[in-house]
């Protein structure tokens, strides 16, 4: 190819496929990802690789999925090796490659760990150090959510501490609040945050994300360049500086997806969420440490109590702030010259429940609501503007698409495929399912085969040697409410998805190594 394209991928954290204001299903305000939509097109049946964030920023790294790239779950490190698309675009094509953001390829509680503290406050080491990482030649790079005390550390510590920024009460928790226990209390620390805006993690990553764009554009403007911008927001704690906290205030929220009773023939993880004891279950290697992430709230409650609504309208506000600095990097983009020729897809790591089901965050039921996300592919002249598309999309082929938007070869080695014919229109399907790869807990691996129109989900409970099935119509129960796997049900059509499944599998696990003779 003779003049490839720049390519800038970003990425929400936690954020549901259905948050974007031009959808009209949820009133958020989004006038930027709107305009996206304008001038791109949206792919509404786009999925995680896997609903836990450091597994799928690992798999939008590789191309590859958890079970073959290693970091399964948080709390896991990405192999230093690992497969590397920003290294393949520098080594094949003279990209220059940046990272600014959220990293959280690292551990962030692990002791030692350069994401974690005390090393995330070492201000004298990251003065100096700006990357490689990861084969990202520049990063610039964040961890944590709002007011945790390890979002206060990396680069983006560095930058609050220059600015006076202290991180105690009443901006950031006390270094002590940080521990191995998952945080399962959606509504603990949820309104206003006191940390002015300018000082938030989503002014300061458009702050570098532009200023990378302008040196580019004075100093490497013959080069191409792959830059991954990953925002913080809207993950939880359900906080966000003034205005934005109280932004939603006067709209009405659409109702949750829950149902009395809908928790029977439901397999045992929901089933223990529900009764708070998913942590008691058995299948950790270390009962110490809790099961990420998913937890229950209100159970039994039909529609949303107060603080439920409350959690939504902050949400909503995040994503709107969120918004605003993205507009900001696009506006750059635009003033820069720069526009026209750069590939940008804007994605999500996952969802959130949401109260769907009675379950926030994220986890081992994968209802829509945190395996969906969103997908906005936007390159003048080559994708259709405006127009939307319903082919199934995964995270692990962005990095073979962009690959071959490049011009290069796709690498064997990764397990995505090429979505580019369906980004440009040459094809309306892309691929016959989706599969979601999931190592819950050592002894808890759930499966998920999404496809047109069903949704089969595997529950291998490997400490106890069995298997729960969950079948869902996605046309006909889009809520996800009956189980028609239930008892046996529908053997069939369950026995038709699981041998796509194990083909789907099986096809994973080719090998990339050519064979030169018989023997």
């Amino acid at each position: 190819m003779a003049n490839p394209p720049n390519i800038v991928l970003v990425v929400a954290d936690q954020q549901r496929a259905d948050m974007i204001g031009a959808f009209g299903q949820i009133p958020v305000r989004t006038p930027v990802l709107d305009r996206l939509c304008n001038e791109g097109t949206a792919f509404r049946r786009a999925y995680t690789a896997t609903p836990i964030c450091t597994p799928t920023r690992a798999t939008l790294l590789s191309g590859q999925y958890p079970s073959r790239h290693g970091a399964w779950s948080i709390g896991t490190d990405v192999p230093n090796d690992v497969l590397s698309l920003p290294r393949l675009l520098a080594e094949q094509a003279n990209y220059r490659t940046a990272l600014i953001g959220k990293s959280h390829l690292r551990s962030v509680l692990r002791p030692g760990s350069i994401e974690a503290l005390p090393k995330s406050r070492d201000w004298d080491f990251y003065r100096e150090w700006s990357g490689p990482w990861y084969g990202f030649e520049h990063a610039r790079i964040s961890n944590g959510h709002v007011d945790e005390p390890h979002a206060y550390g990396l680069h983006y510590g560095l930058w609050l501490h220059d600015n006076g920024i202290p991180p105690d009460s009443p901006y950031f928790l006390p270094h002590a609040m940080s521990s191995t226990e998952p945080d399962k209390e959606p509504s603990a620390r949820v309104g206003e945050w006191e940390l002015p805006e300018k000082f938030h993690s989503s002014t300061w990553a458009a702050n570098e994300a532009i200023s990378y764009l302008e040196d580019h554009a004075a100093n490497h403007a013959e080069q191409p360049f792959y830059l991954a911008v990953n925002f913080a927001d809207p993950h939880r704690p359900f906080r966000a500086p003034a205005p934005w906290h109280e932004l939603h205030d006067d709209v009405d929220l659409p109702a949750p997806s829950r149902r009395s009773g809908e928790w029977e023939d439901k397999p045992t993880a929901y089933q223990a969420t529900l009764d708070n004891r998913l942590d008691t279950m058995g299948w950790q290697l270390d009962p110490a440490i809790g099961i990420a992430c998913q937890s229950a709230d209100n159970v039994g409650e039909a529609g949303f109590t107060d603080d439920e609504e409350h959690m939504w309208r902050v949400y909503l506000g995040m994503q709107s702030l969120l918004d605003k600095h993205l507009g900001r990097i696009c506006d750059s983009l635009d003033q820069l010259g720069l526009a026209e020729n750069t590939l940008l897809v804007y994605t999500a790591d996952h969802g959130d429940y949401m109260g769907d089901h009675w379950l926030w965050s994220k986890g081992a039921s994968h209802y829509d609501g945190a395996v969906r996300v969103p997908c906005i592919v936007r390159w003048p002249g080559r994708v259709p503007a405006g127009h939307t598309s319903h082919a199934l999309q995964s995270l692990v082929d962005l990095p073979t698409t962009f690959l071959s938007a490049a011009g290069l070869e796709v690498d064997p080695r990764m397990q995505g495929i090429d979505q580019l014919p369906c980004w440009t229109g040459e094809t309306t399907t892309s691929r016959p399912g989706v599969l979601i790869d999931h190592r819950v807990e050592q002894g808890l691996y759930v499966n998920s085969w999404i496809t047109d129109r069903y949704r089969l989900s595997v529950h291998s409970i490997h400490a106890e040697e069995r298997d729960e099935i969950e079948l869902y119509d996605l046309a006909e129960d889009p809520h996800e409410y009956v189980n028609l796997a239930a008892g046996g049900a529908n053997a069939p059509l369950v026995n038709q998805l699981m041998q796509e499944l194990i083909r789907y599998r099986m096809q994973l696990d080719r090998t990339w190594r050519p064979r030169h003779a018989f023997s």
